[in-house]
């Protein structure tokens, strides 16, 4: 990809998060890059093209960071895929603030989206019964087949609308320290004391970080 079509993609997404993709025109984001709508014009034909061309900027940058990080999947690193998520959503908001209108205005990308959850899902399930393996988390209940595969979906789901969560109930601080949290909340019931631990020192790592 040359610099002035990356330049644009980037000034895109930076649009399309302070006012919502919708509501971005082509030559405010030709102007937030730098270039002539004309020279837009030349790398992007239309809107349309342009958004497609952010996606699959996201997804490689979702494949870099987050699913595609291999040796954090192979060492069983859920917390650290969790907060790497968080930090894509923040990078990305726009998606996140408006997932229904944007497939609903390309419907192209739901085949798309519709992989990337399933592939989302059934790595956490991974991670989930790895942490079993650890002794991070408790045995799946007898009684109760299936209950872990229902607990991916669910961790899966408090993930990905966590940061408009955040914004719809104007919630304060930072997403990922809320995030962690809430993903604490949920899979709590399910963790063993070394479990409960090694999240909360986790969680405070990460505060320790940001402060």
């Amino acid at each position: 990809m040359n610099k002035t079509k990356k330049k644009i993609i980037f000034s895109a997404v930076k649009l399309f998060n302070q006012v919502g993709l919708a509501n971005a025109r082509n030559q405010d984001i030709a102007e937030q890059a730098g270039v002539s709508l004309s020279n837009f014009n030349y790398h992007f034909k239309t809107k349309k093209h342009l958004v497609l061309e952010v996606m699959t900027h996201m997804k490689e940058v979702l494949e870099e960071n987050v699913y595609g990080n291999k040796l954090l999947i192979q060492d069983g690193q859920g917390l650290e895929i969790a907060k790497s998520y968080y930090e894509f959503e923040e990078e990305f908001q726009f998606f996140y603030l408006d997932t229904h209108n944007i497939i609903q205005t390309y419907p192209e990308l739901k085949a798309g989206l519709e992989i990337q959850i399933n592939e989302s899902i059934q790595m956490i399930k991974n991670l989930n019964y790895m942490g079993v393996g650890m002794g991070l988390m408790k045995l799946e209940p007898t009684e109760m087949p299936g209950l872990y595969d229902q607990l991916a979906q669910q961790i899966w789901v408090n993930n990905h609308f966590w940061f408009a969560q955040m914004k719809i109930r104007g919630l304060e601080g930072s997403v990922v320290v809320k995030g962690l949290e809430a993903g604490f909340g949920i899979i709590y019931p399910y963790l063993t004391e070394k479990g409960i631990t090694a999240y909360r020192e986790f969680i405070d790592g990460v505060k320790a970080e940001q402060d």
